[in-house]
């Protein structure tokens, strides 16, 4: 169990949103959903209530004492509408192809809703991509461009914190929660108690003191600032799990809809597993694609050149790896189990949207490279995006999105305004079945090199990579996927200007200009 430290106040409670409106009856409470799925198929239809709503009404005036059926019925104020609860659970350095290995994701979501097989991250690095995610901001635009301040991390976002999804949604009456990472280096610079604004509920990992990540590491409980040793009860996904299950259940039982934003560490390096998955995975090895180790890079920038052959060696440390860290993420799926078996409890999966993805992508032996991110290659900035919730499809969608989509999406969803400082876009049409009337066809990946800026762009058909180091790459995604033969010294100069002249485009853009 957790030594407790030291203890603040509690953040602020925002004052409870209006009750639901009910309805009198003989037989008891009538709540608001029945007249409003009337009103539904009014809308959908045209037609004015039929003589059985009409019968409906009435009995139910009468027997609140509103008159006989032959007295005028007095105009009444419409039932608000019950906003959904939004969950978002964020993992850590998840790539696709380790995403596809989760034996239980497609029961728990994929087959449950709306995949985004064209997800990206356009800074793919822990820090930037949970700026982007929290704010809805490219990182030219929030400036955080690494894990560690003053530049990056957490000394880097305490300027934004002001203006987050987490302080819009409070704003508009949404309980919210934070459990598990918030932001690498968090909380440098800031006292160990310090609770971030747009938070009833915190339950923050402190990177910033002690990282063990999974074990041996220090949360801030709301003001109360513990350590979790080494024990299996101490095992971070678990304890946030249950954290997470606990903020539902009181979540619930409260007039407001909640936000939980859940950030395990999982499958993040040193990738330690809790010992009950020990046996699990010990056929698997990663992922063989056509880029692993490969062999001729001579069309490569020079970081790569320079990267070593992986040796049989470096290859079998690689897959023991990779086991690890699809072990931990069994403990993810057991986490977005219970959240689900919780909002059954509770009776409110039908009006709740989970949404699952990561911060960023890894190489896991393409190209040479082992536990890297931070670059343009596809398994580094493509993320598993995936959602599901009332109304929300069983399918895929293959346009482009992005991070930077989340946030206006969660306001969307709870019928809040969009500030004009997002420069993503909501995906909420797809998620009621409709495909957009236009869409982006390009993203901009923006890494950051010793020199500058190393932007990339990513359209459906290539990716043109422009590195500080001006070592170009193009790509054909269609012929290429796996990224193993650069055309850009027998390319069109017309086409390569052309994707010169998008990125400076993107890279100038803030908010509606950027989408």
């Amino acid at each position: 169990m957790p030594k407790t430290n030291r203890t603040v106040a509690e953040a602020p409670t925002e004052a409870p949103g209006s009750p639901s409106t009910t309805l009198c009856s003989p037989l008891g409470r009538l709540d608001a959903p029945r007249p409003r799925r009337l009103d539904s198929r009014v809308m959908r239809s045209g037609r004015i209530l039929g003589v059985g709503s009409v019968a409906w009404v009435v009995a139910v005036l009468a027997a609140c004492g509103g008159g006989s059926p032959a007295a005028p019925v007095p105009a009444q104020t419409p039932p608000p509408r019950l906003r959904p609860n939004l969950i978002v659970v964020v993992a850590d350095d998840l790539d696709v192809p380790t995403a596809s290995e989760m034996p239980r994701l497609p029961d728990l979501l994929a087959n449950e809703g709306l995949s985004f097989t064209r997800a990206y991250a356009p800074l793919p690095l822990c820090a930037p991509a949970r700026a982007s995610i929290l704010t809805g901001q490219y990182s030219h635009n929030h400036t955080v461009l690494g894990n560690r301040g003053p530049g990056g991390g957490f000394p880097a976002f305490r300027r934004h914190e002001q203006a987050t999804v987490a302080t819009w949604l409070r704003s508009v009456g949404y309980r919210t929660s934070l459990v598990g990472k918030y932001m690498n280096d968090y909380p440098r610079g800031a006292a160990d108690d310090y609770l971030p604004p747009g938070w009833d509920d915190w339950f923050g990992h402190m990177s910033s003191l002690e990282d063990g990540r999974y074990y041996n590491y220090w949360v801030n409980d709301n003001g109360n600032v513990s350590r979790f040793g080494g024990n299996a009860e101490d095992y971070s996904v678990d304890v946030e799990t249950a954290r997470a299950v606990r903020f539902i259940r009181d979540a619930v039982n409260r007039p407001e809809p909640f936000f939980l934003f859940l950030g395990p560490e999982a499958p993040h390096e040193p990738a330690h597993y809790a010992e009950r998955f020990r046996d699990e995975f010990r056929y698997s090895f990663a992922p063989r694609s056509p880029s692993f180790n490969e062999g001729d890079v001579s069309d490569k920038p020079y970081w790569i050149r320079q990267t070593p052959y992986l040796t049989d060696e470096a290859i079998d440390w690689t897959d023991k790896y990779q086991r690890s860290r699809l072990r931990t993420l069994r403990a993810v799926e057991e986490m977005i189990a219970s959240i689900q078996q919780a909002l059954a409890e509770a009776g409110v999966v039908d009006r709740t949207y989970i949404f699952f993805t990561s911060d960023n992508g890894l190489l896991m032996g393409q190209h040479r490279v082992v536990g890297l991110k931070g670059n343009a290659y596809e398994e580094s900035i493509r993320i598993p995006f995936m959602v599901r919730g009332p109304g929300v499809p069983v399918g895929t969608v293959e346009q482009p999105v992005l991070n930077i989509d989340l946030a206006p999406t969660l306001l969307d969803l709870a019928g809040a305004t969009v500030p004009d400082t997002v420069d993503g876009r909501s995906l909420a049409p797809f998620l009621g079945g409709a495909s957009p009337s236009s869409w982006r066809n390009d993203v901009l990946i923006e890494n950051l090199g010793a020199d500058g800026w190393s932007p990339a762009l990513r359209t459906v058909d290539w990716l043109y990579n422009h590195p500080d180091t001006d070592e170009l790459e193009l790509y054909d995604m269609r012929q290429d996927p796996f990224q193993l033969r650069s055309l850009h010294r027998e390319a069109d100069p017309a086409l390569l200007e052309k994707f010169e002249q998008r990125i400076k485009t993107l890279l100038a853009c803030r908010g509606a200009s950027c989408r």
